[in-house]
């Protein structure tokens, strides 16, 4: 009985240092590194939506999808765009208005 409750014990200990080891040699397992400054990210993206390209626009990965804050600042001011745009076309002489 001794004997199983010291290779219990043995086996516990393993397991514990063989979580730590495999943990730090692999790391968190992060998919990608950070991409930079948020203020940048901000200011990148708000450049691209303001050149129309869409496709530079990125976002920083959490993990459970994009930094929110991120996504907030370009729909506001894509929102913003439009507003804008619509501005523009109401004060158009013989524009329609909705």
């Amino acid at each position: 009985m001794l004997s199983w409750i010291l290779l219990i014990l043995v086996l516990a200990a393993l397991v514990a240092v063989g979580t730590w080891l495999w943990g730090t040699v692999f790391g968190r397992g992060e998919v990608l590194p950070p991409i930079g400054d948020p203020a940048t990210v901000r200011d990148a993206n708000r450049r691209a939506v303001t050149d129309g390209d869409l496709g530079a626009v990125t976002f920083e990965l959490v993990p459970r999808g994009y930094r929110p804050e991120q996504v907030d600042d370009v729909i506001a001011h894509l929102a913003w765009q439009l507003a804008e745009a619509r501005r523009e076309l109401s004060g158009r002489p013989g524009a329609e208005k909705d």
